[in-house]
Order: C-alpha cells, then sequence, then structure tokens
C-alpha cells in the first residue's frame, strides 16, 4: 500500500509516544514534521486512569505541547453516549483522576441507569468488582471505557482492564458497550475531527488488535509501531497484518514519503 496517500493521522500515546516517564526517541520531530505538511494529527488513547487535562500536562512534561481538545479519549466518547442514551445517573467505577472528565455526569452508586467501568490499576479488588457486578445483574446498563488485554509502561507489561470487563461481562451475562478502541464510533468521531477522508486517515500504534487491527477494520490504515508492547510472535501468529510496521514514531515521516 502507497503510503503517500495519508492525509490525516490518529496517533496512539502510550506505548507510541512514550513509555512511561520517557518520551520516545522521534516523538517530537515526527509532530514537527507533520505541522509541517500540514498534515492534521490528533491523539486518540484508550488511557482512562487520567483527564484530559491530566494527558495535556504529562505531555507538556515530555516537551510535547498540544491542545486539550486533540486529546481524544473513552471518557469523552462515555459522556456523549451517556446523553444519548437518555440516562439521569452512573456508577463511576474510574480512577479519581479520570474523574474531572466525568463532571457533567450524576453520581448514583445505589440505583444508577450505567455502571461506567474505566482502569482501576490496583483498586481492581473482589469486593469492587462484585459492586458492579451486582448493579448490572439489577438492570444497569454497562459501558466499558476499553477492553485492552495489557498496556506496557517503563519496559514492562501490565494487565489492563480487558480481564475485568471480561469477567463482569461473563458474570452479568451482559455484553458491555465499549467506547475506546476498537469502537466504530470511536474511530469514526476521532476521523471527523481531521476532516480528511476516512480512506486517508492512519491510525499509528503499539497495540496490534486495539489499534492496527481495529483501524484497518474500520476501513482506515493501520500503521504498527515496535515500540510498547509490541509482541513479534503475536504478529507473526495473526492471519491479517497491518499495513506497514515500522520501528517506531521516528520513521513515521520517511514511511510518509513513499510511494
Amino acid at each position: 500500500m502507497s503510503m503517500a496517500k495519508i492525509k490525516g493521522v490518529l496517533l496512539d500515546l502510550s506505548g507510541t509516544l512514550y513509555s512511561g516517564s520517557d518520551r520516545i526517541e522521534g516523538t517530537r520531530r515526527c509532530l514537527a514534521e507533520l505541522e509541517r505538511r500540514a498534515i492534521p494529527y490528533r491523539f486518540l488513547t484508550n488511557t482512562t486512569t487520567q483527564s484530559r487535562a491530566r494527558i495535556v500536562q504529562k505531555l507538556a512534561s515530555l516537551g510535547v505541547v498540544t491542545k486539550e481538545e486533540w486529546i481524544l479519549t473513552p471518557m469523552a466518547a462515555a459522556c456523549e453516549r451517556f446523553r444519548a442514551d437518555g440516562f439521569a445517573s452512573a456508577a463511576l467505577f474510574v480512577a479519581e483522576e479520570a474523574k474531572e472528565d466525568f463532571s457533567e455526569i450524576p453520581e448514583d452508586r445505589a440505583h444508577p441507569d450505567v455502571v461506567i467501568l474505566g482502569d482501576l490499576g490496583r483498586e481492581f479488588d473482589y469486593d469492587t468488582l462484585n459492586q458492579a457486578f451486582r448493579l448490572i445483574a439489577d438492570g444497569a446498563a454497562f459501558y466499558a471505557l476499553a477492553r485492552n488485554r495489557c498496556f506496557e509502561s517503563g519496559g514492562e507489561l501490565f494487565l489492563d482492564m480487558g480481564p475485568f470487563v471480561e469477567a463482569l461481562a461473563y458474570a452479568s451475562r451482559k455484553e458491555p458497550v465499549c467506547l475506546g478502541k476498537p469502537s466504530k464510533a470511536f474511530f469514526e468521531n476521532a476521523v471527523a475531527e481531521l476532516d480528511v477522508p476516512a480512506e486517508s486517515v492512519a491510525v499509528v500504534g503499539d497495540d496490534l488488535e486495539s489499534d492496527v487491527l481495529g483501524a484497518m477494520h474500520n476501513k482506515l490504515i493501520g500503521i504498527l509501531v515496535q515500540t510498547g508492547k509490541f509482541n513479534r510472535d503475536q504478529l507473526d501468529q495473526m492471519e491479517q497484518k497491518p499495513d506497514a510496521v515500522i520501528e517506531s514514531i521516528a520513521v513515521l515521516p520517511e514511511l510518509l514519503s513513499s510511494s
């Protein structure tokens, strides 16, 4: 596939632009080159432990200055879906640092219309999961902000929220509404931000399933970086391959110049 057709870019964050508290080499040069070429881009992340404001602060600490509205998260998608569903209250099982992005949603842990599950990290204990399970079993709708299997930080892999989403879905017999990558609506809303044809938008990330194949299933271009949680064995075993595999974000400008 020719990469010269790319007119817009959606960039994953963790594992793609940074790892833990370290910026991945080439990130700033890549963003500067996208701006020089007038290629619009946004940051499309499944991170649910921080608000958009906190993510902007983190990027700034790494020397990447951006606008809060350019950070597209599952939290914003959840608020939009909450309004569309006509709900009045929610039980928020999300990290405290992410709650500021839910300020417009009234919280009710007794009789909520919907359970909204984010990444609770070490707070994913039996009592917390059981409370969420009982609310869902009693009739509350079920939103999952993401469904990733794992994430990488500082060179190590950690359980992401996907395994806990699966546990609640299995126990409650209720399939959740997934609001982050690879949901179709999440990608569609992100593409709309770029104002270019969907078939000319590339998604760049380290998660083969959620970022890359998720993008390709939604008719976007999928580019896998060999940083973060990249796994060669997983790539080799997949029948469907990415449109491109690159060493890191630093190589993206060179790829965009290919024809």
